[in-house]
C-alpha cells in the first residue's frame, strides 16, 4: 500500500521524490513518472533571457515531468495546445510513486526574474480561475476519492491532483489505465469546433473503480464569447452525459443495471448505426445544427460502446429477473436501455413575426421489462419511442438568399413546422417454458405544414401528413417447434433459424422513417 500525503502549501514541493536529473553543461533531462518517456529541456528556454520570451513564476520548485510538460504546454495560444498530454501525463503518475501535487506556472513580463522552477513572486492563484476548467474524479470501491483539475488562464496553466487516502497498488493501475481516455477526452473538448470522446472513460474497470466524473467548460472561439461545457457521470448502475452550449443543449443516459436484454456486440453495433442514421435523417428533416447534432452522435455512441463488456459469457447477463433465450434476445434491439435528447437554442430570425422561431428538439429512449412469476412463464417486452419537433424558414424561391428585416421586400419565405414521432413495441409471453405469444406493433407519423409569405402576406397554408403502421405475429419466426420442417437436417434447421432470428433483429429497430 502507498501512503499519500496532503499538500500543505502553494508553495510546497510536489510530494513526489524528483525523478533523477543528469547534471549537465548543455541540457536539463528531466524524466516523467512514466519511465518511457523523457521531457529534455534547455535551461536558456524556461528562463528570462531567452530571447522575446516571457519568465515563468511557478508555484512550487520541481523538477518532475509533469512541471516540464507545462512548462514546455505554457507557450501555445490555444487550450488544445496548453492541455496537450497534460491529463495523461497526471494519471500516468500512478504507475510510479506519484503523491498528491499542487503545480502552476505563469508567464511574466520577461524583464521579471525568474528562475526555472523556482517561485520568483506570489502571483495571484491559478487555480479553478481558468477560461478552460477540467476536472476528474474516480472513487474506488474502497471509498478513496482522487480528484484532479486542470486550469487554463490567458496566461498561465494549473493542475491539481489530490487523493482522499492511500491508494492500493490494483487501484494506482486502475487509474493509471484510464490514462489515455482522459486525454482523448480533453483533446476532443478543447478542439475547435468540440467533440465528444467518452468511450476511454467509459472502460473502466469496475472490480476496481466505482465511479467515474468528468466536467469540462470550454471557451469557445466564437463572437460574442461562449463557452461549451460537458458533465459526465458513469458508476456500475448508469452512465450519463450533459452538454450545454451557444447552440443548445443535449443529454444521454444508459442503464447499465439491468442488461437482461443486451445483445451480441454485432448486434449492438447494427443497432447503434440503425439509431445514428435515423439522427442523420432527422437532423436533415428538421435543419438541426450540424455542431450540437454531431457531438450528441458521438455522446450517444461513446455511452454505447464497451456495455456488458465486463459481463460473462455463456450465462445469464447480470440485471435480468429471468435467463433469456436466443430468440427472445433476436427480438430486441441489443442495446440497454436508454434515454437520449437535444434541443437546439431556438432563434427568431424574423422581426416582422418574433413567434415565428427557428428551432429543433429531439427525443429518444428504449426501455424494456422481464417479468412473470417463473422462468417458464416469463415475459419480455420493450419499447422505442422517438419524437421530433422542428421549425424553421427557407426562401420562397429556391437559391435565392434568406434575408428577413422590416422591409416588405425581404418577406418573402416559407416557415416549416416538422412534427415526427415513431414507436416499435416487442412483447413475449411462455406458458410451461413454450412460446405462446410474440407480436411486434410498429408505428410512424409525419407532418409537414408550410406556410408561405408573399411580401409579408400569408399566400399559402398546407400541410402534408403521413402516417404507417405495422403489425406482426412472430410465433412461427421464433418457435422452432412450430415450423414442422421435417425434411430437413438438424445443420440446416439451425442454419435456417439462425438466418430468421438475424433478420428479425434488423425488422424490430425501431424505424423513424420507413
Amino acid at each position: 500500500m502507498t501512503t499519500i500525503s496532503p499538500v500543505y502549501s502553494s508553495t510546497t514541493v510536489p510530494l513526489r521524490s524528483p525523478a533523477p536529473v543528469s547534471q549537465r553543461t548543455d541540457e536539463q533531462v528531466v524524466q516523467r513518472p512514466s519511465s518511457s518517456t523523457i521531457v529534455s529541456l534547455s535551461p536558456q528556454s524556461l528562463s528570462a533571457s531567452a530571447a522575446g520570451r516571457a519568465a515563468l513564476h511557478w508555484e512550487a520548485a520541481a523538477q518532475d515531468g509533469v512541471s516540464a510538460l507545462m512548462a514546455a504546454n505554457v507557450g501555445a495560444r490555444s487550450a488544445a495546445g496548453r492541455f496537450s498530454g497534460l491529463g495523461a501525463a497526471l494519471l500516468s503518475q500512478f504507475r510510479g510513486e506519484a503523491g498528491n501535487m499542487s503545480q502552476s506556472v505563469q508567464l511574466a513580463p520577461s524583464a521579471a526574474p525568474a528562475s526555472p522552477y523556482g517561485v520568483a513572486a506570489a502571483p495571484p492563484s491559478l487555480h479553478g480561475q481558468g477560461n478552460d476548467k477540467i476536472s476528474l474524479s474516480i472513487t474506488t470501491k474502497s471509498g478513496v476519492e482522487v480528484t484532479l483539475a486542470l486550469d487554463n488562464t490567458d496566461d498561465g496553466l494549473a493542475v491539481r491532483m489530490n487523493s482522499s487516502a492511500e491508494l492500493s497498488d490494483a487501484e494506482r493501475s486502475a487509474l493509471a489505465g484510464l490514462a489515455a481516455g482522459f486525454q482523448e477526452t480533453i483533446d476532443g473538448m478543447t478542439q475547435q469546433p468540440p467533440s465528444v470522446r467518452l468511450q476511454g472513460l467509459t472502460q473502466f474497470n469496475p472490480a476496481v473503480l466505482a465511479s467515474v466524473d468528468l466536467r469540462a467548460t470550454i471557451k469557445l472561439a466564437s463572437d460574442p464569447e461562449a463557452t461549451q461545457s460537458l458533465a459526465f457521470h458513469a458508476d456500475g448502475a448508469q452512465r450519463k452525459v450533459s452538454l450545454s452550449g451557444p447552440s443548445g443543449t443535449a443529454s444521454v443516459s444508459v442503464d447499465t443495471a439491468n442488461l437482461a436484454g443486451l445483445g451480441s456486440p454485432e448486434q449492438q453495433a447494427r443497432a447503434l448505426a440503425s439509431h445514428l442514421k435515423q439522427f442523420d435523417q432527422a437532423a436533415a428533416r428538421g435543419r438541426a445544427d450540424a455542431g450540437l447534432m454531431s457531438m450528441f452522435k458521438e455522446a450517444f455512441t461513446g455511452l454505447n460502446s464497451n456495455v456488458g463488456a465486463a459481463q460473462p459469457r455463456g450465462g445469464a447477463v447480470t440485471g435480468g429477473k429471468w435467463e433469456l433465450a436466443a430468440g427472445d434476445r433476436a427480438a430486441l434491439s441489443g442495446l440497454a436501455d436508454f434515454s437520449a435528447s437535444l434541443s437546439q437554442a431556438s432563434n427568431a430570425i424574423n422581426p416582422m413575426r418574433p413567434s415565428e422561431q427557428d428551432s429543433f428538439a429531439y427525443e429518444v429512449s428504449q426501455s424494456t421489462d422481464v417479468g412473470g412469476r417463473s422462468q417458464g412463464e416469463r415475459t419480455v417486452s420493450q419499447q422505442q419511442k422517438s419524437a421530433l419537433n422542428a421549425s424553421f424558414h427557407t426562401p420562397s424561391t429556391p437559391g435565392a438568399t434568406l434575408s428577413l428585416d422590416y422591409d416588405e421586400q425581404s418577406q418573402n419565405y416559407d416557415y416549416h413546422q416538422i412534427k415526427d414521432a415513431a414507436s416499435s413495441e416487442m412483447n413475449l409471453a411462455y406458458s410451461d417454458g413454450h412460446l405462446v405469444k410474440a407480436t411486434l406493433n410498429q408505428s410512424a407519423s409525419q407532418s409537414a405544414r408550410v406556410m408561405s409569405y408573399a411580401m409579408g402576406k400569408l399566400v399559402s397554408d398546407s400541410v402534408t401528413p403521413g402516417q404507417q403502421a405495422l403489425q406482426r405475429d412472430l410465433l412461427a419466426a421464433l418457435a422452432p417447434y412450430l415450423t414442422g420442417h421435417t425434411a430437413l437436417s438438424d445443420e440446416q434447421k439451425e442454419n435456417q433459424r439462425q438466418q430468421s432470428l438475424t433478420s428479425l433483429g434488423e425488422q424490430v429497430l425501431l424505424k423513424s422513417y420507413p
